[in-house]
């Protein structure tokens, strides 16, 4: 069903642009710096544990480069590389929280349709892979943390798909749903006597605003 959906929306969205690519012929292709502030949230499910998921706010390290080709003025793509933070906050029960994040390498691709110069709209697909995962346990006012490169608590492959919007000062919102589970099911560890976490379901997802910039042009007609 997902993968309809994708297809779908992917075949709407390139028909509006290339509805849009009559007037002036232009071909640009330059780097923007783009960072990122992050709200992110989860939805986790456990065997035997009632939880409940907290908003997480994460202004840095979020921070991408990316490569931007505009067909005409109307439409274009970009791709690029991102490293993101990005995780969630779970209560396992009245006295313990689970704090679990990981930084990813990313590469989006998406199309944009609008205003090159000016406002604009872009939806994509990303291939995040993780590489760092860290995990904070807070009982009462206890806290014990642990820091594991590729870890097998999460799954490593973490593809999304977004949507934002840009306005012609570079200012951005966007929304990202994670299409796999974050947690892998059976290999979480909390250390806490009598908790025994065992996700059976752990969707993410983000709303975050940012700044993109203009770096250097390399081809302009």
């Amino acid at each position: 069903m997902k993968k309809l959906l994708l297809l779908t929306f992917f075949g709407f969205f390139g028909l509006q642009v290339m509805a849009q690519e009559a007037g002036t012929k232009t071909k640009e292709m330059y780097t923007v710096s783009a960072t990122e502030t992050i709200l992110s949230w989860g939805n986790v499910e456990a065997t035997g544990l009632e939880t409940a998921n907290i908003a997480r706010f994460t202004p840095f390290i979020n921070f991408g480069q990316q490569l931007h080709v505009d067909f005409s003025e109307k439409s274009g793509f970009y791709t690029g590389l991102t490293v993101r933070n990005v995780g969630i906050i779970t209560d396992l029960n009245d006295s313990v929280r689970l704090k679990q994040r990981v930084y990813t390498l990313g590469i989006p691709v998406a199309l944009k349709a609008g205003d090159m110069a000016g406002n604009l709209f872009a939806a994509g697909f990303e291939a995040e892979f993780a590489i760092n995962y860290k995990q904070k346990v807070f009982v009462n006012d206890e806290k014990s943390k642990s820091n594991i490169w590729f870890s097998d608590r999460t799954n490593i492959f973490l593809p999304s798909v977004f949507a934002e919007v840009k306005s012609k000062y570079g200012n951005y919102i966007r929304f990202k749903y994670y299409l796999t589970d974050f947690l892998q099911e059976g290999n979480q560890k909390v250390n806490v006597e009598g908790v025994d976490f065992n996700p059976t379901k752990s969707t993410m997802m983000y709303v975050s605003v940012g700044y993109m910039i203009r770096n250097r042009d390399f081809v302009k007609k």
